[in-house]
């Protein structure tokens, strides 16, 4: 009852919103939007489809399931028609540039310290007799 009635003030705001940028800037403004959010969408989708099939088979983090994860929910807002949920999708889009940003940086930071703990090997070669 409670997820009927969420979806529902959901749907509310997403049509109260998708008016007002109508009537704000036209008709043709939001079919544009509205066109490019939903291709996007399926784009993204896609791509999380394929990210899914190649994960069977490889060892992945925490953060890769968090960003497939987050990708596919980015999908589906995305593929739903309007401006909130147009919005909300590329507001969890950019999170997920900013935290991938961060953790490189953290990442990068690690490197740097790493290299510095590098041992100097020394190699000797036999030399072989020509009989």
């Amino acid at each position: 009852m409670i997820a009927k009635t969420n979806l529902s003030a959901f749907l509310i705001l997403e049509l109260i919103t998708s008016i007002l940028f109508i009537v704000f800037f036209g008709f043709l403004n939001f079919f544009m939007i509205v066109f490019a959010s939903m291709f996007l969408g399926a784009m993204f989708l896609a791509k999380t489809w394929t990210n899914l099939i190649t994960m069977q088979n490889a060892n992945t983090n925490l953060f890769g399931i968090i960003k497939l994860f987050s990708l596919t929910i980015v999908g589906i807002l995305l593929l739903i028609p309007g401006i909130l949920s147009t919005f909300l999708g590329i507001l969890l889009l950019f999170f997920m540039m900013i935290l991938k940003l961060f953790t490189k940086q953290k990442r990068k930071y690690h490197q740097t310290n790493n290299e510095e703990e590098i041992i100097d090997v020394e190699i000797i070669q036999e030399h072989k007799k020509c009989n």
